[in-house]
């Protein structure tokens, strides 16, 4: 790293001058790119700044404008500090040169013994010259880095969480909207560093470059920026680390030049946060409150007096496809459900998670209560819409979780609007807008259950010896079960819908009995055979979605 002033000061060399420092301490810490030996009372014109002055003030102005403008002209040419060697030209340090100095932050400081300038710069270049070195050294590691990982196809949190790794600070990839699409708090925590972000983020912004407090680098050429790598909690002047999110700048440009067909930044930002919402859960993890309401605020949800909802849009593909051809349409499902969401005016977050589902985490008013059903409607009626517009000939079902008031129990009503979705669309019926887990009843507990296996035993007890009386015999006995209990027992309406005369009908009932050895006119027997039926088709769709997602 460059040397600072302050650093400066401690070399041997001129600690010799017993130097002290008469104003302008503000500025010890900045750095020094280099030290100019020079007499000259104009020497700010022929600064390029950062450099630290040496003179003994022989030709320096003698009086107080004078040395004001000389002063002046220094900090504005970026001038890091002057040393002045006593005993030459003053014993004492000028008061004007002294205010002037400290009105500027200039670093001031009087040598009370002669100190061979010549040591001096040997001594301050040979750290600057070592620096340099160093941190050319660590560009071209970083250069390497970083393109392994753009090249290698990682994620851009991954090329973000490296570029941390490697500078030490917290960073911030923010879109153009100024909205924290990924982030790692590196050292920081991260409600602490994402709190109130877009408002932090425009508002240092819109500060003069000098005035600017936060260390950025603009990603993507210039005519087409799409995004900001932002180190929020840094000191400006780092060099390191300005090389650092350099090359990571570069290494996002360039990954998202290779993913042509990219998902978008703000889908992939969604995901990462629905999924950890969701692991969280499986895992049994608490995420704190704080924490989930800074990261979700920061990508645009509102947070502040809500409830929040979830919602899936189960629409999986009725016919295999290969790996890309599925991610193409989940992307393109997951995109018009996001123009659904801003036709209603909804405040979400989109991400697919799994193949043929979107999940919507919606913020809605926290009251009425009314809100929450006004919200889904809305929601449900603009998927429809948008699935239409786009032209989407599959069949699609949306879920809706039950309503909740903190972030860290959103995953309990996505999980549970997944299942709502799915089942519904198992279910036999005219089909509805939407669907929440009352509409369901018996089938929607039993898919709550998963894959309990007591529940899969109950229901190959109940139904095996049918299974294996069809598979002998080339009937389908078990088929005429299920039909007659979805007929709520009535005979008539069965024979018509099977189109059986009525003794073929009751000889195939009549076998039924015999095989299961049960009586059908028994309602706790009905209540039995049709659960474990139940079972049975839940654990099958549950299967087809397994296999459509490993193709």
């Amino acid at each position: 790293m460059l040397p600072t002033v302050r650093q400066v000061l401690s070399l041997p060399a001129l600690a010799a001058g017993h130097p002290q420092v008469v104003a302008g301490a503000a500025g010890l810490d900045a750095v020094v790119r280099w030290v100019h030996v020079s007499e000259l009372a104009d020497i700010g014109s022929l600064l390029r700044g950062g450099e630290l002055i040496l003179t003994t003030g022989i030709a320096l102005p003698s009086r107080a404008a004078g040395q004001r403008t000389y002063v002046e002209e220094l900090s504005a040419a970026g001038a890091h500090g002057v040393i002045v060697e006593l005993g030459r030209r003053w014993s004492r340090l000028p008061a004007a040169l002294a205010k002037c100095a400290e009105e500027h932050d200039l670093p001031l400081v009087a040598l009370e013994g002669p100190v061979p300038f010549v040591a001096v710069t040997e001594a301050v270049h040979a750290r600057i010259i070592n620096a340099q070195y160093e941190l050319l050294q660590k560009s071209e590691v970083a250069h390497r880095a970083f393109t392994d990982l753009s090249v290698g196809g990682s994620s851009v949190a991954a090329i973000v969480a490296r570029a941390a790794e490697m500078s030490g600070h917290a960073l911030v990839l923010e879109d153009l909207a100024h909205r924290a699409v990924v982030s790692d708090p590196g050292p920081s925590s991260t409600a602490t560093l994402l709190a109130d972000w877009e408002a932090r983020s425009r508002a240092n912004r819109d500060q003069t470059a000098g005035d600017a407090t936060w260390v950025s680098v603009p990603v993507g050429p210039r005519s087409q920026r799409w995004a900001c790598l932002v180190a929020p909690e840094a000191t400006p002047g780092d060099l390191h680390l300005a090389m650092v999110l350099e090359r990571a700048a570069e290494a996002l440009a360039l990954q998202r030049l290779l993913e042509r067909d990219e998902v978008s930044l703000e889908q992939q930002a969604h995901r990462v946060v629905m999924a950890d919402l969701l692991a969280d859960h499986e895992d049994r993890r608490a995420t704190d409150e704080a924490t989930l309401r800074a990261r979700t605020g920061a990508l645009g949800l509102v947070v502040e007096n809500r409830a929040f909802l979830g919602v899936a849009v189960w629409s999986p593909s009725p016919t295999a496809l290969d790996a890309i051809a599925l991610e193409r349409r989940d992307r393109s499902l997951a995109e018009t459900v996001t123009r659904a969401v801003r036709e209603a005016r909804t405040s979400a977050l989109v991400a697919t998670v799994e193949p043929g589902q979107v999940l919507v985490l919606c913020s809605v008013p926290a009251r009425p209560s009314s809100s929450v059903t006004t919200a889904a409607r809305r929601l449900a009626t603009a998927v429809g819409d948008q699935l239409r517009s786009a032209g989407w000939s599959d069949p699609h079902t949306v879920g809706i979780g039950a309503p909740v008031g903190n972030l860290a129990e959103t995953a309990l009503s996505l999980v549970l609007a997944g299942q709502v979705a799915q089942v519904a669309a198992a279910s036999p019926g005219p089909r509805r807008a939407y669907y929440v887990s009352a509409d369901l009843r018996l089938r929607g507990l039993l898919s709550a259950l998963g894959d309990e296996p007591r529940l899969a035993s109950f229901a190959a007890s109940e139904l095996s010896r049918l299974r294996e009386h069809d598979a002998r015999h080339s009937t389908d006995l078990t088929a005429t079960l299920h039909a007659l209990l979805n007929a709520r027992g009535n005979k008539s309406e069965l024979a018509r819908s099977r189109h059986l005369s009525r003794p073929a009908l009751y000889a195939r009932l009549a076998k039924i009995e015999e095989v299961l050895d049960v009586d059908l006119e028994d309602p706790e027997s009905n209540l039995s055979l049709h659960v474990a039926l139940l079972v049975s088709e839940l654990n099958h769709h549950r299967r087809q979605s397994r296999g459509a997602g490993e193709r």
